[in-house]
């Protein structure tokens, strides 16, 4: 009869590294940086697209997505019958959706935040390697299997604390992640245009309730808040406002097609910095000449996280339409 302490095999060895060390440090590495950006512009676009259809906070499926990933590198380290079943479900998910990424062209998978930039099919490389790796190499698990009438319960209250670890560090790493909008000096107090108590500029910021905006005084939607100078005449006639970006595709041509001409009312254009530090990068698409169009910018600091161009239409200082991703109907644009 075989021993049941016989030495583990190479192969077995090296299951074991993958599924209880190389796996799950490989997806806290993920789950930390993501957790530490906290910019839901680091979710991949297919859960983005899924969470505005069905209205889902897009900050509450960040947190919970990280603590997911947070559960599943304890199971991995703490519960060894069901690390190499949790490894393959993490890694194949992981696959799945960088496929989904590629067919909808992502330029980023998102997987280490906004601090290092991958292409999809990069990462798709290196963890359809591990894949294969789990899959190949077994490894031995020594020890009596945990029942399934134990295992579930401890991995539900895994579960939860992987979750409220993400959010519990996510509200103390951001809270005091804040600063003061940069006024300019040059502004006359008397000013009309001055915002007298411009928000303090958060870590990021994301569109979650644009649809509470229509029938409010625009003074009270957040994004003029947070402006230090604000457009002027807001509080009198038609206007239309749109946030837009120098790398939007979809907002060059709005500019091209519906801002060289008279559209029926005043535009301001509100450009989205390109990052916390930069207005617009390299790839930036030329400014074409425009109608009746006021351009201002909102301030460096933030992560702005908008589905540009995220539109508006006031009228005497009550914002009639918000629209975010799209600029047609706030507008008027009918054929």
């Amino acid at each position: 009869m075989a021993s049941t302490n016989a030495p583990a095999s190479p192969t077995s060895l090296i299951g074991l590294i993958l599924c209880r060390m190389v796996v799950p440090l490989w997806v806290a590495a993920g789950a930390t940086v993501k957790l530490f950006s906290g910019s839901p512009g680091n979710l991949p676009s297919t859960f983005v697209s899924f969470a505005r259809e069905t209205g889902i906070d897009l900050g509450f499926l960040l947190y919970t997505l990280i603590g997911l990933e947070f559960f599943a590198v304890g199971v991995m380290v703490l519960l060894a019958r069901w690390s190499r079943l949790m490894a393959i479900f993490m890694l194949g998910s992981f696959c799945l959706i960088l496929i989904g990424e590629m067919v909808a062209g992502a330029e980023s998978c998102g997987c280490f935040g906004g601090t290092i930039t991958i292409q999809p099919w990069q990462m798709l490389i290196v963890d359809g390697i591990l894949l294969a790796g789990v899959i190949f190499f077994a490894p031995r698990i020594a020890g009596t299997a945990l029942s399934l009438a134990r295992g579930i319960p401890l991995m539900v209250v895994m579960m939860v604390a992987g979750i409220g670890l993400s959010f519990g560090a996510a509200s103390v790493i951001h809270q005091d992640i804040q600063q003061s909008p940069e006024v300019d000096p040059n502004i006359d107090p008397d000013d009309p245009t001055r915002n007298p108590n411009p928000r303090a500029l958060p870590s990021n910021w994301w569109a979650q309730t644009i649809d509470n905006w229509t029938g409010k005084p625009w003074r009270e939607i957040p994004l003029f808040q947070f402006m230090p100078r604000w457009p002027e005449g807001l509080d009198e006639g038609k206007h239309y406002i749109v946030f837009y970006s120098r790398t939007c595709s979809h907002c060059e041509i709005m500019f091209i097609d519906d801002f060289t001409r008279d559209i029926g009312a005043p535009v301001i254009a509100i450009e989205i910095p390109e990052s916390r530090t930069q207005l617009r990068g390299e790839n930036a698409w030329p400014m074409p000449e425009t109608f009746n169009v006021t351009r201002v910018q909102l301030p460096l600091g933030p992560d702005w996280y908008i589905q540009a161009p995220l539109s508006l239409r006031i009228e005497d200082g009550i914002v009639r339409c918000a629209k975010e991703g799209d600029h047609v109907e706030c507008f008027e644009l009918y054929d």
